[in-house]
């Protein structure tokens, strides 16, 4: 799918800054404080959820000083998708999660199915405990089957890009948070 960079500009101009770089820097320290108050006495094993987690994990990372290690999942159900469909296991972690403390984050928590997997999946590898950690958690209309341990910032259902969370796989570097307009459809038909 290729994204014109007019549809992006379209995109930017209307969309609504939820979290500007300040309130990010906040955010993301009081999610840290949070994390490190029940983790910070247990070696937890960090597990990044590539590739919208990427962003999170990066500005998180600094601010954990206490010993952790670091590893990956890729597991998506949207690709450059803005809607989600099956489950796509891409990339398992290579960190035995065996009597292990693992804290997954992500960068938004929007149905909850991903994180609900990939917490059953590190509960099979025999983890000791399990959290999630996610920037972002959309307030929407059913029953989700996982909640996150550690939530930054609550949003409404809006499409949301920036801080890892992408716009038709762009937009992931955006500094702050973003939500695009509920009319989008008709202001890219239009433009």
């Amino acid at each position: 799918m290729t994204v014109s960079l007019a549809e992006l500009e379209t995109v930017q101009k209307s969309s609504q800054c939820l979290l500007d770089a300040s309130e990010v820097e906040a955010m993301l320290d009081k999610l840290a404080l949070d994390i490190a108050a029940r983790c910070q006495h247990k070696n937890p094993v960090i597990l990044c959820v590539m590739t919208g987690a990427v962003v999170a994990v990066g500005r998180l990372l600094p601010r954990l000083s206490f010993p952790l290690e670091l590893d990956y999942i890729h597991v998506t159900r949207y690709g450059a998708e803005l809607t989600g469909g099956e489950l796509n296991w891409k990339q398992l972690p290579t960190t035995s999660l065996r009597d292990r403390t693992v804290v997954v984050i992500d960068d938004v928590l929007d149905e909850g199915i991903t994180m609900a997997d990939i917490k059953a999946y590190c509960v099979e590898q025999g983890a000791a405990s399990c959290y999630s950690a996610v920037l972002v958690d959309k307030k929407i209309t059913k029953q989700k089957p996982e909640s996150a341990d550690f939530v930054g910032y609550h949003a409404g259902s809006l499409y949301l890009y920036g801080l890892g969370m992408d716009y038709k796989g762009y937009l992931r570097n955006a500094n702050g948070l973003y939500a695009c307009a509920d009319n989008l459809e008709d202001l890219l038909c239009q433009s």
